[in-house]
C-alpha cells in the first residue's frame, strides 16, 4: 500500500486557484485533476486539502460507512455549517438515525397524499402560466415556482403573501452564502447576506412552529411536531426549525435544477417530448395510486439527472484510517464522491454521454449498486427522493398533456453553473405552445 504523501498534487501556486476553478466548473476541475495525476489525487478546496478518487467502488466505500469510518456532517461543515447547522445531512451515527426516523413521518403515505394534492394544484397553475406567458427564461421561472410549492407543502404558507416573499428572499441569500469565497461576514458581502438570511429564517420559522403547535395543518411543520420515534423521542422547536431550513434548500433547488435540465434535453431530443405527451394522454385518471403508470416519464426524468445531476459532488471526512485508490489515507482527511463522473463512467454506461432514457428499461443502471446515485446512497440517501420523483412526474404529465415546448434559440451554447446546484448560468428561453 502506498503512503499518503505519495498521492500526487499540484504545486502550491496552482493550488491557490483550485477553489475558483471548482466554483467555475466542478466536473471540469476534477476531470483536469484526474488527467494530470491519475484516478487518485490531492487538491485544495475552501481552505482544506482533499483526497479524491473516482468510481462506483469509491462511492460504495464512502456511502456505506460500514465501520463508522466516514463522517458526512463534518464533510459538509466547511460549506454548509454556517447556514444549515443541524440539518439531517450534517448528522451522523445514532444522532442521525434518531432524527431520520422522526423526520420519516413527514414523508410517509399520509404526508405524501397531502403533498400530492398540493402538487396537483400547483402543477396546473404552472402549466397555465407557461401557456399564458408563451416565452419564458425557464430556470428562474421554475426556481421561483418550486420555492412557492415548498412554502405551501412544508410551511403551509401563501407564497404570494408578504411573509412568504420575505422567507423566499432570506432563503435565496442563505443558499448563496454557501459558496462565498470570503468566509467572514464583512460589509454586507455574500457571506454576510447569507448569515443575515439564516437569522431571518430562524426567527420566522420559530414563530411558525409555535403557531402550528396550536393550530396544526397538513404541512411538514405539523407532521414533524406530531412525529415521535419508537422510543417516544420528539423534536424541539429549534430542531424542527433547523430541519425545515435544510429541507427547504434540499427540496426546491434540486427540483428546479432537474426540471430545467429536462426541458433542455427534450428540446434537444424532440422524440422524448412526444413520449411524454403520449404517456400523459394515456394516463387519463391520474392519482397517487396511478403515478406508477408514468413509467417512461420517470425514465426520462432519471436519465436527465444522470447526465445533469443537481448535486455533482458530495464531501466526506474520514474518522478512521482507510485504504482508498491504493493509498493509506489517515483519519481526519477530507474526501468526496464525484457523482457526475460516476454517472457518466464509460465502464458502466453504454454511450455514456448520450441522452437515452430507455437504458433504465434495459436495467443498465443495475450493473453496480452505486453507479446511479443522483439521490446519494447509504444511510444518508435523500429522505425526500420519492417526493422529488412524484413532483416531477405530476408536473411533467400536467405540462405535456396540453403543451409542447421549443427552445427559442436552439443554436445557443448553454453555459452551466455546476455548484452549489446545476443550472444554466445565463438566460435560456423556451416557448410553450398549446398542443
Amino acid at each position: 500500500m502506498k503512503n499518503f504523501t505519495n498521492i500526487p498534487i499540484d504545486p502550491w501556486y496552482q493550488r491557490l486557484t483550485h477553489t475558483l476553478q471548482f466554483i467555475a466548473n466542478a466536473p471540469g476541475f476534477f476531470e483536469k485533476q484526474s488527467q494530470s495525476h491519475g484516478k487518485t489525487y490531492r487538491c485544495n478546496l475552501f481552505g482544506f486539502e482533499y483526497v479524491r478518487s473516482d468510481g462506483p467502488d469509491v462511492a460504495q466505500l464512502l456511502y456505506k460507512n460500514s465501520a463508522d469510518s466516514v463522517q458526512t456532517g463534518l464533510g459538509w461543515q466547511p460549506t454548509l455549517g454556517s447556514f444549515f447547522p443541524n440539518g439531517l445531512l450534517l448528522k451522523d451515527g445514532k444522532n442521525h438515525i434518531t432524527h431520520r426516523r422522526i423526520m420519516q413521518h413527514g414523508f410517509n403515505k399520509p404526508a405524501m397524499l397531502s403533498y400530492y394534492s398540493a402538487i396537483i394544484a400547483w402543477s396546473e397553475s404552472v402549466s397555465q402560466e407557461l401557456k399564458d406567458q408563451g416565452e419564458v427564461d425557464f430556470f428562474p421561472f421554475i426556481k421561483e415556482r418550486t420555492l412557492d410549492l415548498a412554502l405551501t407543502m412544508f410551511l403551509g404558507l401563501d407564497y404570494k403573501a408578504e411573509f412568504g416573499q420575505q422567507i423566499a428572499k432570506a432563503f435565496s441569500d442563505t443558499v448563496a452564502g454557501t459558496l462565498a469565497i470570503v468566509r467572514k461576514p464583512i460589509l454586507n458581502n455574500r457571506y454576510h447576506r447569507g448569515v443575515k438570511g439564516r437569522r431571518i429564517l430562524v426567527d420566522a420559522f420559530t414563530q411558525l412552529v409555535q403557531q402550528r403547535r396550536v393550530e396544526p395543518k397538513d404541512d411538514l411543520v405539523s407532521f414533524m411536531i406530531a412525529a415521535k420515534d419508537e422510543d417516544g423521542s420528539e423534536f424541539s422547536d429549534q430542531q424542527i426549525v433547523d430541519h425545515l431550513i435544510f429541507t427547504m434548500m434540499a427540496a426546491h433547488d434540486t427540483t428546479a435544477s432537474s426540471i430545467s435540465s429536462l426541458m433542455f434535453e427534450v428540446t434537444e431530443n424532440p422524440h422524448w417530448q412526444r413520449v411524454l405527451q403520449e404517456e400523459s394522454d394515456a394516463v387519463t385518471d391520474l392519482s397517487y395510486d396511478t403515478l406508477n403508470q408514468l413509467e417512461r416519464t420517470e425514465h426520462i426524468f432519471k436519465e436527465t439527472i444522470r447526465l445533469n445531476p443537481p448535486i455533482v459532488t458530495v464531501p466526506r471526512l474520514l474518522s478512521k484510517d482507510i485504504e482508498l485508490g491504493g493509498y493509506d489515507i489517515p483519519a481526519g482527511t477530507h474526501t468526496g464522491i464525484n457523482i457526475y463522473a460516476i454517472m457518466r463512467d464509460k465502464d458502466y454506461w453504454e454511450n455514456s454521454t448520450e441522452f437515452d432514457p430507455d437504458r433504465f428499461a434495459r436495467k443498465e443502471d443495475k450493473n453496480h449498486p452505486y453507479q446511479y446515485i443522483p439521490f446519494g446512497g447509504g444511510v444518508h440517501k435523500c429522505i425526500g427522493m420519492h417526493l422529488s420523483v412524484m413532483e416531477a412526474k405530476i408536473l411533467l404529465s400536467t405540462i405535456f398533456k396540453s403543451l409542447s415546448v421549443e427552445r427559442i434559440n436552439p443554436e445557443q451554447k448553454v453555459k452551466i453553473a455546476t455548484v452549489p446546484i446545476w443550472h444554466p448560468s445565463s438566460p435560456v428561453y423556451y416557448r410553450f405552445i398549446q398542443r
